[in-house]
């Protein structure tokens, strides 16, 4: 079954993280993805979280479905491969530090001179404007910049505390290839290519936007990093055997917590009356639920929980997705060849009914499929061959 994106072919210049997954997403959606890495070592993150057998779980979760070309873009014959490249493509991504591609001359203004319509993605520290446009950021860079490392702070501690996964190229990544597709949408409605940027500081303030909203209608800070910074009703307990997590924000749940742990009576006190009341409260609250949830299993809490309609689930570390049937009925984490084993890479979070996605060969070698692409692009074999000797691929 084809996927939504069968046909689409995108030239992928990036590297790391941000612009990877993005444009591995659109793979998983069925575009063919031709990703060109230096050949003095590829990208980046083949060097990162490297197992004994030299396999890079970083470069995996970032770069299936891709093809892989080996180029020296600072040569003249490796532009124009890569121009050639870009002039029988859909889409052009790049992740580059500002000022190189344009260097490269690989910027919009050079590559839709190839490719008129191209739609022409920029994975960028900053936006495209303004006076850091010009720096290149990190995912650490962006959580303090924009705001998420102040909110993530506990409260009487001026510290900042980031949150822990790379989530500012994460949420990026999600925002850029949402970008591509709706810039597709329209070139397919009026034959019109453009430019895409999404910056990793616009997708941490975006990923916070109803806190940064209040902030600016009530001057409150977000504040977090412990267990009590946030409301005790929307928080974290320790049942006997392990932790698991409480959302309520409809107050006709609060009674039936009451009910569900014993303590019919905390309905009526007049200390937790209310949100503001259990707000001001909060520490008698938490230390009178820590108590009585601490004498069941969480298990036992979940299932009650689930019957009075209170949103709740484990606290899950990374090996117990896994066994998760959660997770295993929905395919969230699919199996994967890296070097001579097999492992568990996260899949696709879109599921579509008619054309879903598929996770096909594994992340591709450095070079892989050089000669495969050259010889699409029209090289001829002797021609391949100086390119080698050249020293412009791999």
């Amino acid at each position: 079954m084809s996927g939504p994106l069968d046909g689409i072919r995108v030239c992928d210049l990036t590297i790391a993280q941000f612009g990877a997954h993005a444009t591995m997403m659109l793979a998983d959606m069925g575009a063919d993805v031709v990703k060109i890495e230096s050949p003095r070592g590829g990208d980046p993150g083949r060097g990162i979280a490297l197992q004994p057998d030299g396999t890079s779980a970083f470069f995996l979760a970032h770069n299936r479905n891709k093809r892989s070309v080996a180029v020296n873009l600072r040569r003249p014959a490796g532009k124009e491969i890569a121009r050639r490249l870009a002039a029988r493509s859909d889409i052009f991504v790049q992740s580059w530090k500002p000022g190189v591609i344009e260097r490269l001359e690989l910027d919009y203004d050079n590559i839709r001179r190839v490719k008129p319509d191209i739609i022409y993605a920029s994975a960028s520290g900053f936006g495209p404007r303004g006076p850091r446009a010009h720096l290149a950021a990190m995912d650490m860079v962006a959580q303090a910049v924009g705001g998420l490392a102040l909110a993530n702070t506990p409260p009487g501690s001026d510290e900042p505390s980031p949150v822990g996964p790379t989530i500012a190229d994460q949420t990026g990544s999600l925002l850029l290839a949402y970008g591509i597709v709706l810039a597709l949408l329209h070139r397919l409605r009026t034959g019109e290519g453009q430019q895409v940027d999404v910056s990793l500081l616009g997708a941490q303030m975006t990923l916070q936007a109803w806190n940064i909203a209040n902030f600016f209608l009530s001057g409150e800070q977000t504040r977090g990093g412990r267990r009590d910074a946030i409301s005790p009703l929307f928080t974290f307990y320790r049942a006997s055997d392990g932790w698991f997590a409480i959302a309520i924000i409809d107050e006709r749940q609060w009674p039936k917590l009451c009910q569900i742990v014993g303590r019919p009576e905390l309905a009526t006190d007049t200390r937790f009356d209310g949100r503001d009341g259990r707000e001001r409260h909060k520490g008698e609250l938490m230390a009178e639920l820590d108590a009585a949830f601490g004498r069941r299993p969480r298990d036992a809490w979940l299932r009650a929980f689930e019957a009075a309609d209170i949103p709740s689930g484990p606290v899950n570390a990374y090996g117990d997705l896994a066994a998760d049937p959660q997770v295993i009925a929905n395919g969230y984490l699919v199996e994967t060849i890296a070097g001579t084993r097999s492992t568990r890479l996260v899949g696709p979070a879109v599921e579509l009914s008619a054309s879903p996605a598929s996770i096909r060969p594994k992340a591709p070698e450095l070079g892989q499929h050089t000669e495969e692409v050259l010889l699409n692009l029209g090289y001829e074999w002797d021609e391949i061959s100086a390119l080698r000797e050249e020293r412009v691929i791999l």
